[in-house]
């Protein structure tokens, strides 16, 4: 016997956990979700409702068929699926037609808006993979072998129609183009090309007008040719507007870096350069003044490295895993690293075989304590050492809620300080005079916004809040520290005694920005406890229903908590040329570490409090060229109606995308001041989102939504059709005694074939049938599969049936010359055991018959 077919390797995927999946249904989707998405499944069901029309209408291609949306809980539940894994079909040379299914898979990383933007993505892939090529089987085959685009645009499309521009696409581009490294466009695209993609596509917005991004896609595949399409909308060949690309984007991020400064006032403590498949990232700085020593994480070629540096050249690598690859993207939450205040311990937190493991390393006696597992929440995302080495603060993920949690390091003890549908993200401990608390980026509306489980936390943008750690009543009292106009505001921490600051792209790129906090007691509030249900300050006849609906005479118990009013002044701080990418506080000393980006290379920086600045508060920031357009399209969308109405009947602020809805409220403007004069005030704007309840949406569309279990479903997932000489199946071949020539299979040279692949939704269990014959009709093959992928050992059974008429060497002497038929049957069982993503134990057992 002598093997003469392909070995499939290097793909596996490895299942911790079962799922147990259940599914809303809506008029559009399906929403798939695990034990502990519900609250995701929900959440995604209003957005992908709420974005369908915004996304067809600009496609210009209606959604044909309901569409399914599978949720996973957290990135390294997602890594476990086995949707696209797709090993029986890879191998085949050539005829292949994957058919286009309406499936999204998306997954939780802690942020509902990159969650909202995975669900665009989904959308506008689904419906442009059916606008390229077609909804039926015909229409497939004919347009996957004529319609040839290159995979930089199509993606780079999608990613467009999902997220417009940003100023994080803002300053990747920036830095990809200033860095000097690529000659022309075919080098970025071969390096970046999602990147690239997504930029060529802003491109044809800003220069050719955005009206023309989907018409030009429509000429494409009208005319199977980019230099028609391109001579059409730009008056000149496909090639020359790439040059014209390149050269646009240099000389208008040569006029942005104008008046901007390049590094930070502060010591360099390391540089370090990324590639397409190295970067770094989560740089913590050790935050005794004194020490040089810094750790940060390393990701190449799929595996993860935490690294301690000592003394400019000693390198330690605490924790290595994962397995090398060229292939995958980077976790965006692990590991997770953070030094204790006095820079003696520094924390590890990663994930592996299904688990979150910790451990502290100890400097001082060079060893590793409190190695433990973290149970009790699905994913961390942020952790840093509180007023001892004893105690985390903690921000992670709970049945697909962000809240912040103080984890007890000795007893294992998990507290929860907030409870609510909002991200809450990169949280600190402050102490001002008279205050101390938890301060933390959420982008819930307001301190007083609703809890409502239809409430959709993506809609607002992200500010700062504090709130009261050593109040352990149920109710606490949280307060809003700013409000940004524009983007985001994050990584908040305590700067000096009176100031905190944070990280704001209200300009276009990511600056430091001080914030001047002052407190007064405000009085005590009370509350009521009666039944299950907590009172805050009840009027008089909620208190006596309440007491009335739980036939008690009186309340079971009363407490107090002391409720102050907070204001402050935010200011700018920087005004750096390419934004700060991350930033940490350095112990209680007056020092944070920055990280920015410059081309390929990443600059760490240890800097102290700047006086000076806080003191002149005389930084003036001038708007990038993408905020320049941001703020004219704000002017011009005040012109016009600010109320419109959201699919399920949702009243929101009209915005544009990427332009944050606000609010000008008069009591706004008198807690949070800037530096700039007060604007002139908008009656119409002032009367849409001032309430709580606001960010939520009416529950019609949750009503009418219907909720099942999840039975298997199966859909075509690839044909396979043609003329072909391939191997039909794994098996072997009959030993000819050295005598050629080696037949493989029904012994002609070129056959007939098809071959068709089914799969359940989630494809773990597949079915796979071929048929081919030889042009003489007389010599066929057929075989049949199951394989089962739903845990973590996978199996299946094959069976293969051929026949070949007068085989050679069947006979021999002179009987060779008789007319003859060998029939093979082959009963196959194959066994899996995936060590990792790339190893595993393979074994097959198969009988055989001729």
């Amino acid at each position: 016997m002598a093997q003469v077919n392909t070995v499939t390797y290097g793909k596996n995927r490895i299942q911790y956990k079962k799922f147990n999946w259940k599914f809303y249904q809506t008029p559009n989707f399906n929403a798939y979700y695990n034990e502990g998405g519900a609250d995701l499944a929900k959440f995604v069901v209003q957005v992908a409702e709420e974005e369908l029309i915004d996304i067809e209408n600009f496609i210009e291609y209606g959604l044909q068929r309901r569409a399914n949306i599978i949720i996973y809980n957290s990135y390294d539940d997602y890594k476990t699926s086995n949707i696209g894994l797709g090993n029986d079909w890879q191998q085949s040379s050539g005829g292949l037609t994957k058919l286009v299914n309406n499936k999204v898979v998306v997954f939780f990383d802690g942020n509902h808006a990159n969650l909202r933007k995975q669900v665009r993505q989904g959308i506008a892939k689904i419906l442009t993979d059916n606008l390229l090529f077609g909804d039926d089987l015909g229409e497939i085959a004919s347009n996957q072998a004529l319609l040839d685009l290159p995979k930089w645009l199509t993606d780079g499309y999608i990613s467009y129609v999902a997220e417009r521009w940003s100023t994080n696409l803002d300053n990747d581009l920036k830095n990809a183009i200033m860095g000097g490294t690529y000659k022309n466009f075919y080098h970025f695209a071969f390096d970046k090309p999602m990147l690239a993609g997504h930029a060529f596509w802003w491109f044809i917005d800003e220069k050719y007008k955005r009206e023309n991004v989907t018409y030009f896609l429509y000429l494409a595949r009208l005319y199977k040719n980019l230099n028609s399409a391109s001579q059409k909308i730009c008056k000149k060949k496909f090639k020359d507007v790439l040059t014209e690309f390149m050269e646009f984007q240099d000389t208008k991020y040569m006029e942005d870096l104008r008046k901007r400064r390049n590094a930070p006032r502060g010591r360099l403590s390391i540089v370090e350069e990324t590639t397409p498949n190295k970067d770094f990232f989560r740089f913590q700085a050790n935050p005794n003044p004194k020490s040089s020593d810094y750790a940060y994480v390393q990701f190449k070629n799929g595996i993860y490295t935490v690294k301690l540096i000592q003394n400019f050249d000693d390198y330690k690598t605490l924790v290595k895993y994962g397995v090398r690859t060229n292939v995958g993207d980077i976790n965006p939450n692990y590991p997770v690293i953070a030094w204790d205040p006095k820079g003696t311990r520094l924390l590890v937190m990663h994930w592996s075989n299904g688990k979150i493991n910790m451990f502290i390393y100890d400097l001082v006696n060079r060893i590793k304590k409190f190695k433990q597992q973290v149970t009790g929440v699905d994913q961390i995302l942020d952790a840093n050492f509180m007023l001892n080495s004893n105690t985390l603060l903690m921000s992670c993920v709970k049945n697909g809620r962000s809240d912040i949690f103080t984890y007890d390091i000795e007893k294992d003890k998990l507290t929860q300080m907030t409870n609510d549908i909002y991200d809450d993200l990169d949280p600190t401990f402050v102490s001002f005079p008279n205050r101390s608390g938890i301060i933390f980026a959420s982008n819930r509306l307001g301190s007083d916004a609703s809890k409502a489980d239809t409430a959709l936390p993506s809609r607002y943008p992200f500010n700062i809040y504090l709130i009261d750690n050593f109040n352990k009543s149920d109710i606490k009292q949280i307060s809003k520290l700013t409000d940004v106009k524009r983007g985001n505001a994050r990584f908040p921490m305590q700067y000096n005694t009176n100031h905190f600051t944070f990280v704001s792209e209200d300009n276009g790129i990511h600056n430091r920005w001080a914030g001047f906090f002052s407190t007064s007691r405000d009085g005590l509030d009370t509350l009521y406890y009666i039944g299950d249900e907590v009172l805050r300050n009840p009027t008089l006849k909620e208190f006596d229903s309440t007491l009335m609906a739980w036939q008690k005479q009186e309340p079971d118990s009363v407490s107090f908590f002391q409720v102050y009013k907070d204001s402050t002044y935010t200011f700018p701080i920087t005004n750096y040329a390419s934004s700060l990418q991350e930033t940490r506080i350095a112990g209680d000393r007056g020092q944070v570490t920055e990280t920015r980006q410059e081309g390929e290379f990443k600059f760490l920086y240890k800097l102290r409090v700047d006086s000076t600045t806080l003191r002149k508060r005389n930084v003036n920031l001038k708007p990038s060229n993408y905020m320049n357009k941001l703020i004219t399209w704000d002017k011009v969308a005040k012109g016009k109606a600010i109320v419109t109405t959201k699919p399920g009947g949702a009243k929101v602020p009209n915005s544009l995308p990427g332009i944050p809805a606000t609010t000008a409220d008069t009591a706004a403007r008198k807690k949070f001041q800037t530096e700039f004069d007060d604007e002139p005030l908008d009656t119409v704007a002032s009367t849409s989102v001032a309430t709580a309840e606001a960010d939520a949406i009416p529950p019609t569309l949750l009503e009418r939504s219907k909720l099942f279990n999840y039975r298997l479903k199966f859909n075509a997932d690839y044909v396979l059709a043609g003329v072909t000489n391939n191997v039909l199946v794994n098996r072997y071949q009959p030993y000819q005694g050295g005598a050629g020539p080696v037949q493989l299979n029904n012994g002609n040279d070129v056959n007939w074939s098809f071959r068709v692949g089914v799969a359940d939704l989630f494809e773990d269990v597949k079915f796979i049938g071929g048929y081919r014959f030889g042009f003489s009709l007389n010599d066929k093959d057929a075989f049949l599969s199951f394989q089962n992928y739903r845990r973590r050992l996978d199996w299946g059974f094959t069976y293969y049936r051929s026949n070949v008429t007068n085989f050679n060497n069947f006979f021999t002497g002179i009987f060779n010359i008789l007319n003859n038929n060998v029939i093979t049957n082959i009963y196959q069982v194959n066994v899996t055991y995936p060590i990792n993503e790339v190893k595993s134990i393979r074994a097959q057992i198969g009988y055989r018959t001729d």
